[in-house]
């Protein structure tokens, strides 16, 4: 892995494993430190670390296990987040309160601003279902297209929007942030 590449990793990925590690550990300070270490691993180990190979899950499995190693080191986990990988997984898609890092304004304007540079006919479709919560089949038919049609625009949409995020450092909450209706509303 060549340092371009371990940039452009870094970038990718800098932001989301932060916010898994600090909904693991509970700490945005702890979070960071141990992302730092996961990435100074990482460029410490390029030589044997073949980048064409899955780095997503290389990198959240070891952020994982350490946030697991602080948790056990701190003394302050009651509980035994080794035996419980459900809970874990489920840490991503629980409800953000407004005290954690996680920036939903900053999102809900990187998502604006891509549903902005959509088609028109592909962002008339996803603003209608996602903001005004209409069914495929009602789209159409106000439309004058097909239901086929409609499907293919908004996932069109979805994957531009998650490629965008991705490509900001906003996975894998763009899942979790897409499913909002709330993102699409206009401030009154």
């Amino acid at each position: 892995m060549d340092r371009a590449c371990f940039e452009r990793i870094y970038a990718d990925y800098h932001k989301v494993l932060r916010f898994f590690a600090m909904r693991i550990v509970g700490d945005m300070s702890h979070a960071e430190d141990i992302v730092q270490e996961v990435f100074t691993h990482c460029w410490e180990n390029r030589e044997r670390i073949d980048a064409s190979a899955s780095v997503k899950s290389y990198l959240y499995t070891l952020t994982y296990r350490r946030s697991l190693d602080l948790l056990k080191s701190s003394g302050y986990a009651k509980k035994d987040f080794s035996d419980d990988v459900s809970y874990l997984d489920n840490l991503l898609f629980t409800s953000f309160t407004a005290d954690e890092q996680l920036n939903t304004d900053e999102i809900r304007k990187e998502i604006k601003r891509c549903v902005a540079l959509l088609p028109n006919k592909c962002r008339e479709v996803f603003v209608m279902s996602r903001h005004h919560g209409l069914k495929n089949r009602e789209i159409a038919e106000k439309l004058d297209i097909t239901v086929k049609a409609v499907e293919k625009h908004i996932s069109k949409a979805l994957k531009d929007i998650r490629a965008h995020l991705l490509q900001n450092g906003y996975m894998p909450v763009a899942a979790f942030v897409l499913s909002l209706s709330s993102i699409f509303t206009p401030p009154v």
